[in-house]
């Protein structure tokens, strides 16, 4: 049997797995745990807990000579990183607990801690509405190539489907006639002397 390759087909299918990919792998929390951490930051939200009951240092590096910023409700976790040789470091005391922290402007930024603790950070990649539009923005892409796929096709998923659904309700209408017929003969039949 000698099947021709549609590649317009293959590239379409590739776009919809890939914008799947995008999709997920843009907006699933990422976590961490273990001492010596070392792991990069996206623009979203970045939450460490520190089981121990004193603060440790840590720093946030940043390749290049672009500054970034941290915002935070934590005493002291805000600020503005300074330049350290080629990079950008912003160092703070991690306090005891729960610290939830930002980098507002910069990229390429990663959090590390060479404290013997181990610590648990979770870390959103993006913002709130970076991961919203990224997620539009894959359904768009997702969805056109389903429909170029469909197209291409001739739509033939929908007649199967009007077909399928056709066949079901003859049916469903055929032992609806049969049980009022066998209804309406069983009482004709009564009334005969």
């Amino acid at each position: 049997m000698n099947m021709k390759v549609n590649w317009k087909i293959i590239i379409a299918l590739v776009l919809v797995v890939g914008g799947i990919y995008f999709a997920v792998n843009s907006t699933v929390l990422r976590s961490y745990n273990g001492s010596n951490l070392n792991f990069g930051i996206g623009s979203g939200p970045v939450t460490v807990t520190n089981p121990s009951e004193e603060a440790l240092p840590v720093r946030l590096v940043g390749s290049g000579t672009r500054t970034f910023s941290v915002s935070s409700t934590v005493e002291d976790v805000s600020g503005r990183s300074a330049r350290v040789g080629t990079t950008q470091v912003f160092e703070f005391a991690l306090p005891p607990g729960l610290s939830e922290f930002t980098v507002v402007s910069g990229s390429e930024v990663n959090f590390v801690s060479s404290a013997d603790t181990r610590l648990e950070a979770t870390v959103q990649p993006l913002k709130t509405a970076d991961s919203q539009t990224t997620l539009i923005a894959a359904v768009v892409v997702i969805l056109g190539a389903l429909f170029y796929i469909s197209r291409t096709n001739g739509h033939r998923w929908i007649s199967a489907s009007r077909r399928k659904s056709a066949v079901d309700l003859a049916a469903a209408q055929e032992i609806e006639k049969q049980t009022f017929d066998r209804i309406i003969m069983g009482r004709g039949s009564s009334n005969k002397p």
